[in-house]
Parts: C-alpha cells; sequence; structure tokens
C-alpha cells in the first residue's frame, strides 16, 4: 500500500513542479493530491517535521490557488513573476536560520529514540527553507527555486536512509526542473522588468 501511495506521491509531485515551472496554476491542485499522500507517508515513516511540512504545503497550495487567480480593477494578474530584494532575501535568511532552531529544539525534544541529531537538523533545515520557498512560490518570486533545489539536494540522503528510494530519485528530478524552472522564471522577470 504505502510502495504505491509513493508512487503515486512521487508522479503527482513530479508533476505539480513541472507545472509550477511553467507557471500554470493547475499546480495547485495537484499539488494538494500530492502533499496530503505525502503527509501520510511522512507520518508513517517517522520522518515529523517532514509530515508538517505537507500540511503547511496543503495550506500554502489553497492560498497559492487564491492568490494566482487574484486580479486587478481591469481584470490583469495582481501577481506577476519578480524578484526578491536584497533586502527581503536577508530577512529570509535570518527566518530560515530562526525556523531551523526553532524546529531542530522541538523535534529534539520529541522524535523517537533512534532518530540522531544530525538527521534532526536536516530535518529541521529542510523544513525551514521549504516553508520559506512555499511562501515565496505563492508570490510568484524568482528566488523560490534556489531555495527548493538547496532543500532537495538535503532530502536525497534523508529519504534514502528512511528507504524511500522512489522519492530519492524524485528529489533528483526535482532539482532538474527546479533549475529549469529559476531560469525560465528569471528570464519573465527580467521580460517584466524590460531589461531583455
Amino acid at each position: 500500500m504505502d510502495f504505491y501511495l509513493e508512487i503515486i506521491a512521487v508522479l503527482t509531485g513530479v508533476f505539480s513542479v513541472w507545472l509550477a515551472k511553467k507557471e500554470n496554476i493547475y499546480l495547485y491542485p495537484v499539488g494538494i493530491f500530492s502533499v496530503v499522500a505525502w503527509l501520510y507517508l511522512c507520518w508513517v515513516g517517522q520522518i515529523y517535521s517532514q509530515a508538517i511540512i505537507n500540511l503547511f504545503f496543503f495550506i500554502m497550495n489553497v492560498y497559492g490557488w487564491y492568490n494566482w487567480n487574484r486580479k486587478d480593477d481591469n481584470n490583469n494578474k495582481e501577481i506577476r513573476i519578480k524578484f526578491n530584494s536584497l533586502k527581503e532575501n536577508f530577512f529570509y535568511t535570518i527566518i530560515a536560520l530562526l525556523l531551523t532552531f526553532i524546529i531542530f529544539k522541538i523535534l529534539s525534544n520529541t522524535e523517537v529514540d533512534n532518530y540522531n541529531h544530525y538527521y534532526i537538523l536536516i530535518e529541521s533545515f529542510i523544513t525551514s527553507l521549504n516553508f520559506i520557498a512555499m511562501w515565496l512560490m505563492a508570490w510568484k518570486r524568482v528566488d523560490n527555486w534556489v531555495l527548493w533545489i538547496i532543500g532537495d539536494f538535503f532530502c536525497i540522503p534523508l529519504y534514502f536512509f528512511k528507504g524511500y528510494y522512489i522519492s530519492t530519485a524524485q528529489f533528483l528530478i526535482f532539482i532538474i526542473i527546479a533549475f529549469l524552472g529559476y531560469f525560465e522564471w528569471k528570464k519573465k522577470a527580467l521580460k517584466s522588468q524590460n531589461i531583455l
């Protein structure tokens, strides 16, 4: 059962990231389906912070779906692809460090006994990056792709050692799509600023 659910979660996850790369709003309903499957798998696999992140992803998929649909008085999309400012990047770096510390402290006190601090730290770091990346995606910020690349890179050993081998391959695919998404969104952002 878990094996087949993992395959479904992987396929819908990859498809939703591909749709995000294309700036296609259907990434959100597909993403909702995927994160519900992941929430279950992570909880059963005792990757608790990843279960929590998938609950957050569910909420952010609903919010992103709403936000991407918003239009101004002239019926134009309100949210357009753009870059973070240096000030915003500094702010999000501080938030990532604080979240990593807070999540690490919480998980250090609640995770199962056979969990060591190294994995808890990786989980905490990934979770903090994913929180911020999902927020930035809902606001169509190019910078979201950089955070996904870093987070996905760290997910590879975490999921591999938990025995989710298909998911490990998924994160490699996510990294490739995230690089493509970064360059595609960067081009759109530069074009909208009349830089290209």
